[in-house]
């Protein structure tokens, strides 16, 4: 009998999977011999520190420039003066400091800084200018025979005449200098505490050589600061 072929069994192939390739490396740099590694460091805080100290440097200089510049010009344009004795209550008290402009442009009422016969520096109010007739009647200032009212003092007189005094004392310039007329160059001053004050009436009429300035500030006391 003739033998039957074998069958020869198939085996099943399994599906192809795509494998998928592996990331490429990167590529390492060459050494060129610039590319080391440098030391980070913080340059923010350095600058910010240097524009501080450069800033400290200006302000410190702008400083002593402004102090510089106000002793310069302070000297030949103001000066701080000490009011000494009672003259001048209520207006101003003993111990007080003002600031003085350096001039001799006065008007009347004005308070004026001067050096008196014996060289203190005194202050006082201006009353009489230069070609001027003064006279005061009954409490009431006649400038060229017009009156004048003192209102810095109309309390201090309204007060003086209810106890049945006057204030000021009647005098005319003529009593003070032997002219009509307040001479050139010259003024008339009075204190405001009149019945008390050293003032015109006792040592006769300034000198405009002796004028230092017009009073334009108290400075002190602080609690008292004023400008006239």
């Amino acid at each position: 009998m003739d033998k039957e072929p074998k069958r020869t069994v198939k085996k099943k192939r399994k599906p192809a999977t795509r494998k998928t390739p592996p990331p490429a490396k990167k590529a390492k740099p060459k050494n060129t011999g610039n590319n080391k590694k440098r030391p980070v460091t913080n340059k923010k805080p350095k600058r910010k520190k240097r524009r501080v100290r450069n800033y400290v440097k200006e302000l410190v200089f702008a400083i002593i420039l402004g102090a510089v510049l106000t002793f310069v010009i302070g000297s030949f344009f103001l000066s701080i003066v000490n009011v000494r004795g009672f003259s001048m209550i209520p207006t101003l008290r003993e111990g007080d400091k003002v600031l003085v402009q350096k001039t001799t442009d006065l008007k009347r009422f004005d308070l004026v800084a001067f050096k008196s016969g014996n060289g203190d520096t005194q202050i006082r109010r201006v009353i009489g200018l230069p070609e001027e007739k003064i006279a005061y009647t009954d409490d009431t200032l006649m400038v060229n025979d017009q009156p004048i009212d003192e209102k810095f003092i109309i309390d201090e007189i309204n007060e003086s005449q209810r106890n049945g005094k006057n204030y000021t004392e009647d005098f005319t310039n003529r009593e003070l200098a032997s002219s009509v007329v307040i001479p050139d160059d010259y003024y008339l001053v009075l204190g405001d505490n009149r019945p008390y004050a050293t003032d015109s009436r006792h040592y006769g009429l300034i000198a405009k050589e002796n004028v230092i300035g017009k009073v334009k500030m108290q400075l002190f006391p602080f609690d008292e600061l004023k400008s006239f």
